[in-house]
């Protein structure tokens, strides 16, 4: 019998222990993942005979009628914000009525004019309303007489003063209509009453215009007086 050494360098062939720990942990690893499928697959097979699986319900509103109901809404709203802003801020729309001379009162110091307003379209907000006096003459407003106070009294009793006047020019232009007794609104049919504080010389009726002007709206109601 020969007897053949094998050389230190040559390679063994005899599995190791660590190449059969390998080995046998990519066994096992296969095995594991294939029997994972196994029992996923199983257990969903079981579920589903069982009826343990999430059925979604539909009892939300659908979506056409979610939109439906929003766009109602939104309608509602929007008509509610116009009436409002109709009510109190009547807009670009035009201002009519009259104002109609009705008398002059004179005493000492002091001349008094009566006007009698006519149908006037849109007055609801007594802040808004404002009273001009031009003195159409060349004379500058204020040269001997002054206004002194302005009252609007409706049909109904209820009053509205005009305290506060300032001057530029030849033009006389009052604050808002300050209300009182309930006032709410300027009325048809309403006289209005300017007092005018003298100082000297007298007032000019004819040199003068009265007229009414409403925020929000154009045009303005006006006379001349005679």
């Amino acid at each position: 019998m020969l007897n053949r050494s094998i050389p230190k360098n040559a390679i063994s062939l005899e599995p190791n222990i660590t190449s059969k720990y390998i080995f046998g942990l990519c066994i096992s690893s296969h095995s594991w993942s294939t029997r994972g499928e196994e029992m996923r697959e199983v257990v969903h097979r079981v579920h589903k005979r069982m009826g343990l699986f999430h059925i979604e319900k539909d009892d939300a509103v659908s979506p056409v009628i979610a939109t439906i109901l929003m766009v109602a809404v939104t309608v509602v709203l929007a008509a509610a914000v116009y009436l409002l802003v109709s009510y109190y801020s009547p807009g670009s729309v035009p201002l009519y009525g009259s104002l109609t001379e009705q008398s002059i009162g004179s005493s000492t110091n002091s001349t008094t004019l009566l006007l009698s307003l006519g149908q006037p379209t849109v007055l609801k907000n007594p802040s808004d309303i404002h009273i001009q006096i031009l003195n159409l003459s060349s004379d500058s407003t204020g040269a001997g007489w002054t206004i002194q106070n302005v009252t609007i009294t409706n049909p109904d009793g209820t009053v509205l003063y005009m305290n506060t006047f300032t001057s530029s020019g030849n033009v006389w232009t009052s604050d808002g209509a300050i209300p009182v007794n309930g006032a709410n609104s300027i009325q048809s049919s309403a006289y209005i009453t300017i007092v005018f504080h003298t100082t000297g010389k007298p007032v000019v009726m004819s040199d003068l215009e009265v007229k009414i002007s409403y925020t929000g709206t154009t045009g303005s109601i006006y006379t001349q007086l005679s």
